[in-house]
């Protein structure tokens, strides 16, 4: 899964309309639908503060400990 793509798997779990997002960053409530409409790559920490936004965390586990209810990025997408 894309980054963006997982942030926007991580709002539709917590029922957090993604124009809620930007807001609680201090942004603009756009600031979620102009970052994936650019098609870029959001950098860690800015992951990280979208997904605290959302009560979750930004985390580098092992292979072999990732939960199943986790949301995983994968860079060969």
């Amino acid at each position: 899964m894309k980054t963006i793509d997982a942030v926007r798997a991580v709002a539709e779990r917590t029922g957090t309309p993604t124009t809620h997002i930007g807001p609680k960053m201090g942004k603009s409530p756009k600031y979620f639908s102009a970052s994936a409409s650019r098609g870029s790559t959001p950098q860690a920490d800015t992951v990280a503060a979208m997904a605290e936004t959302m009560g979750y965390r930004l985390a580098l586990v092992p292979r072999g400990d990732v939960p199943p209810s986790a949301v995983v990025i994968d860079p060969a997408e």
